[in-house]
């Protein structure tokens, strides 16, 4: 709202300003910055943070620790701040569609006319038809009329066939697919065309679908939740506060020819609060178990230390004609032919790296697999490590010529991620009428066509259209035809 001189008054400012364009570009960009920095994040803080949070005080340290988890960088989209960058976009959308909806419907159901007649603007589509050119509006023999469409100073026409000048104007636009409407003007007749008003009804209802969307959004960050719980084949891991669990019943790791995984499947079973059995599921990447709002997905997996189903190693003694091969178990102790010696199993570590406090595994992954191996015999206990990757690599035994670890068969911890979503069914819906907004949009050209007749001239000034020169082209063909429907009404 402006005054006379064309500036806003200072009551109106703040409120403009609050959803000026300006407002609105800064908005979305902080959100698409929240966004990418949550995104990124996601690749920074494993999602698991939580449940393996003594590794990473480790690794990080107590305050940096503290400031991961009090921002929640592990879980942004579920963050504090990430709903706040939320709230405020809804504000301000909310504030851009109260004070723009009124227009948006008026401009798909009203043809709103000037208040002052149409002059033609330098550069926009449009034509200029001389009423004095129109033959047969005056007699021919009259010459006020024939000096008039000589030298172009077409003399007024009379107000009978300004009515009809108007009314074929009408039909002419109409003909087009435009609405009309026109208004007497201090003597002259002042009217307006448009076409493809339901763009503006696709405006609103694409706002209104942001607007869901965003509220959506908000619910879900707020309300809703994300964690990854880890368990083995046997383990019960509870899903809801009301005892519904799955119970892993098997995990696999699919491979390719090549020996690269190719799928994570993990089967379960859904047991309820009495322990019953009520649905048996295989959850695979990209194909989550769903079951009353949680969603379960195949997340990621990894072995833990210290676990393992069995271990092969060759040990060769120097009183063996041969290296004898060796399956050992957890807590079993085998003993070594030729010798008397015996061998058991000490640590495991999948991937082993020796850090300042001494050697442990920097992932739950097979990088780098060691097996400590313990020797006891008459000469006393000895233990060393041996690699799996790396077999020259290990403790030289004194009693023994070597030990070589071959083969090992771990515990795998499957990872699946529970998230539940209470604004996912707002989000759909807001993408339902967004999708049906912007189809609106895009189907629909918004042309607006300002006009006047004075008597003397029809002027016709096009004034919105997304496609200038086909809406040239259009208002060229209508002023043909105008042309032409005067010419014929005044030769009969």
């Amino acid at each position: 709202m402006t005054d006379e001189k064309g500036k806003t008054p200072a009551k109106n400012r703040g409120r403009g300003h609050l959803i000026s364009q300006r407002t609105a570009i800064l908005t979305i960009s902080i959100l698409l910055g929240a966004c990418a920095a949550g995104w990124l994040m996601t690749e920074f803080f494993p999602p698991d943070l939580p449940y393996r949070r003594a590794f990473f005080r480790q690794k990080w340290g107590d305050t940096a620790l503290s400031w991961i988890e009090a921002f929640k960088l592990y879980d942004p989209f579920h963050s504090f701040w990430f709903s706040g960058v939320l709230a405020l976009f809804f504000v301000v959308l909310l504030l851009c569609l109260a004070t723009r909806w009124k227009g948006m419907i008026t401009k798909s159901f009203r043809v709103t006319v000037p208040r002052q007649p149409s002059k033609r603007r330098d550069g926009a589509p449009g034509f200029t038809i001389p009423l004095g050119e129109a033959a047969g509006w005056k007699d021919e023999k009259d010459p006020v009329a024939h000096y008039g469409r000589k030298f172009g100073r077409a003399a007024p026409v009379s107000g009978d066939a300004v009515g009809r000048i108007i009314g074929i104007t009408g039909r002419a636009f109409r003909s087009r697919g435009f609405r009309f409407a026109s208004r007497s003007e201090d003597g002259s007749i002042v009217f307006a065309a448009t076409r493809g008003h339901w763009r503006h009804l696709g405006n609103l209802i694409f706002h209104l679908g942001l607007l869901v969307i965003t509220i959506g959004g908000v619910v879900g960050s707020r309300l809703g939740s994300s964690e990854i719980l880890y368990g083995k084949r046997g383990d019960v891991l509870s899903i809801s506060g009301d005892g519904t669990a799955v119970r892993i019943d098997e995990f696999r790791i699919l491979m390719t020819g090549k020996m690269q995984v190719s799928d994570y499947i993990t089967k379960v079973t859904v047991v309820d609060d009495s322990g019953a059995e009520v649905r048996v599921a295989e959850i695979e990447v990209n194909h989550p178990l769903r079951y009353r709002g949680t969603s379960i997905y195949q997340s990621s997996y990894y072995i833990a230390e210290n676990e393992f189903e069995w271990a092969t190693i060759m040990v060769s003694a120097p009183d063996s004609p041969e290296p004898a091969v060796l399956t050992l178990k957890q807590g079993s102790v085998e003993e070594i032919p030729g010798t008397e010696l015996t061998v058991k199993a000490g640590r495991f570590l999948p991937d082993f790296r020796m850090m300042e406090g001494g050697p442990r595994s920097v992932s739950g992954a097979m990088n780098n697999p060691a097996l400590e191996i313990i020797l006891d015999g008459p000469g006393g206990r000895t233990s060393g490590w041996t690699f799996l990757m790396f077999p020259d690599f290990g403790t030289k035994f004194d009693r023994l010529d070597s030990v070589e670890f071959k083969d090992i068969e771990p515990v795998y911890y499957t990872g699946l991620e529970l998230t539940r979503n209470p604004g996912a069914s707002l989000f759909m819906l807001g993408m339902i009428l967004g999708s049906a907004g912007l189809l609106l949009l895009y189907m629909f050209d918004y042309r607006v066509v300002h006009g006047s007749i004075d008597g003397t001239n029809i002027i016709v000034t096009g004034v919105t259209a997304r496609w200038k020169v086909a809406f040239g082209e259009q208002l060229d063909r209508i002023g043909k035809k105008i042309t032409s429907e005067i010419e014929k009404e005044s030769t009969t």
